[in-house]
């Protein structure tokens, strides 16, 4: 793929909103922290798992937005429910610091096997965050409810911090776009039943030299040289964000993480990201 680097020389009209609350949380206890997606829990000893969906803005009523469809597209493709097993159940619950927070318990039928999910709605302003816990059983949906429900005693609505100014020296040497090679879920039907896994594909971050970041497999389209960040972060809030130079490190923190990503500034054109090296494209 051949994309100029006038990507550098940004000129966009009007800047996206910037994520101005965070959900904090101590994650599930014996549990692993996937390298893949930032913070996404599988629980140890149970098919269980949680997701975290941090703060963004939204636009409506999002509490009926939440009772009508379970918000299914602001979860991650791999923990997407595929059918919904009779009525949700909504319960109001408090988190400190949230203006309103609702959960939503409901079965997923999977090939004639219920699948147990609780869903939780946290909204701050005009920005909400998702917290959504499943298990592939209802046994291990009782193995993990007390790790679950410790982990939900910790949650707690705080500003965001301020981010360090990014200069014009730090934000035009960043600037640019990125590629490497990451493992991407993908899902495939084979007879009745579904079949993930994990393959290796093409996987992009683009910055602005005023602080934008975006990320994306597979392909990143640019016309006339030019990524359209407004755009993206419309389509594709969670892997939108901001960035900044602090202390000598890149922090990146996209809509859908829970904490940023630190790493060392770009060396001759490489970018490492989660031991991913990314290379600068000309």
């Amino acid at each position: 793929m051949r994309i100029s680097m006038t990507i550098v020389a940004l000129a966009l009209a009007g800047a996206a909103q910037a994520q101005t609350h965070v959900l904090r949380y101590a994650p599930p206890a014996n549990a692993f922290k996937s390298a893949i997606q930032a913070d996404d829990y599988s629980l140890n000893g149970t098919n269980a798992s949680v997701q975290v969906y941090q703060f963004r803005p939204f636009s409506g009523d999002i509490v009926q937005a939440f009772q009508r469809t379970l918000l299914r597209d602001w979860i991650g493709p791999m923990h997407q429910e595929e059918n919904v097993a009779g009525k949700p159940a909504f319960q109001r619950v408090q988190v400190p610091g949230a203006d309103a927070a609702i959960a939503a318990t409901f079965s997923e039928n999977r090939v004639g096997l219920a699948r147990p999910h609780n869903r939780m709605l946290i909204v701050k302003g005009n920005e909400a965050a998702i917290v959504d816990a499943s298990a592939g059983t209802a046994q291990g949906w009782q193995m993990a409810a007390p790790r679950l429900n410790q982990m939900a005693s910790t949650f707690k609505v705080e500003g965001a911090p301020a981010a360090a100014p990014l200069s014009i020296e730090a934000g035009s040497k960043v600037a640019g776009l990125y590629q490497g090679m990451k493992a991407k879920y993908t899902a495939t039907m084979m007879n009745v039943t579904g079949y993930a896994s994990y393959q290796t594909a093409l996987h992009f971050y683009v910055f602005s030299a005023n602080g934008r970041a975006y990320r994306a497999y597979d392909r990143l389209e640019a016309p006339g040289g030019r990524f359209d960040f407004d755009a993206a972060e419309r389509r594709d809030p969670q892997n939108s964000g901001r960035y900044t130079v602090d202390k000598g490190k890149l922090v990146i923190k996209m809509r859908g993480d829970n904490e940023p990503i630190v790493t060392d500034l770009p060396k001759d054109g490489v970018l490492v990201i989660y031991q991913v090296a990314y290379n600068k494209k000309q």
